[in-house]
């Protein structure tokens, strides 16, 4: 029987796809679940019809995303905190360098920003962040005493 997913099944495929599944798995399983529809001629279409339109969404998404990662990778960020000696009281963390971004009206998320090592001291460091769709990016991170 041909079924139409409606939602991603392991070891049987993604939502949208339409496979061919055995009739007892097809009525016992995917159709009382609602995991799937029946592959009739209409329902076939608007399942093309569908993913041609979330493959057009998630084209624009992914060229939105190359724009950003070129929009951060020529920023210099600067971030003043109170230190001592050349050390500061508390470390700088994901969450700072985000709101900072936020300030020069660029969104990331705090997740996506990779610092490997504490920022504990004045200086610069280069900051890594990881967007969607595998693409990533990288800016100079400049610490410096609060005046």
């Amino acid at each position: 029987m041909k079924v139409i997913l409606k939602k991603d099944i392991k070891n049987i495929g993604k939502e949208g796809d339409i496979k061919e599944v055995s009739d007892g798995y097809a009525r016992n399983f995917l159709l009382p679940k609602k995991l799937a529809l029946p592959a009739t001629e209409s329902a076939m279409k608007q399942a093309t019809d569908a993913k041609l339109k979330k493959l057009e969404t998630e084209k624009i998404e992914q060229e939105k995303t190359n724009e950003l990662a070129r929009i951060i990778s020529g920023k210099k960020i600067i971030i003043r905190a109170k230190e001592k000696k050349g050390k500061l009281f508390g470390s700088i963390t994901a969450k700072n360098i985000a709101q900072e971004l936020k300030k020069e009206k660029i969104e990331i998320s705090e997740k996506s920003i990779i610092i490997k090592n504490p920022l504990k001291k004045i200086g610069e460091y280069e900051i890594k962040i990881n967007l969607d769709y595998g693409i990533s990016s990288s800016f100079l991170l400049l610490i410096k005493k609060e005046n």
